[in-house]
């Protein structure tokens, strides 16, 4: 079975490259509109998964709790709809689905605080 950290960067990965599709649809189109839901699927997609994935690596007794797996579950929902939710918002559709995918986010993002708080002295110089 794959670890916590393996599934966050793996995640991450596939934004990134889902991310990089996206920039390159735009180009050819030369149609910016969505640049900032392509931004967000970027930042918090790729970046944000990537670190959370590196961290618990780093730190493996961090990511051998039930509370790192709500962490993923919740952090990859977030991701997974940020990018589209910003999408229908910046289209003129009703931004539920943004407002949805930024609290999972920031959600997601305060368990991150919570965890590094919580295992500060189990990062160490390798």
């Amino acid at each position: 079975m794959k670890s916590l950290p393996f599934w966050f960067i793996f995640a991450g990965s596939l934004f990134g490259l889902a991310g990089m599709a996206w920039g390159i649809q735009m180009s050819m189109t030369q149609d910016h509109t969505l640049a900032s839901a392509h931004a967000h699927n970027n930042l918090v997609g790729f970046v944000v998964m990537t670190i959370y994935g590196v961290y618990y690596r780093l730190v493996p007794a961090a990511a051998n709790t039930g509370l790192a797996r709500i962490h993923f579950w919740l952090a990859l929902a977030g991701a997974a709809i940020i990018g589209v939710g910003i999408g229908l918002a910046i289209m003129g559709t009703t931004p539920v689905v943004a407002i949805i995918a930024s609290l999972l986010t920031i959600a997601a993002m305060l368990i991150f605080v919570w965890t590094v708080w919580s295992n500060r002295a189990g990062l160490t110089n390798p």
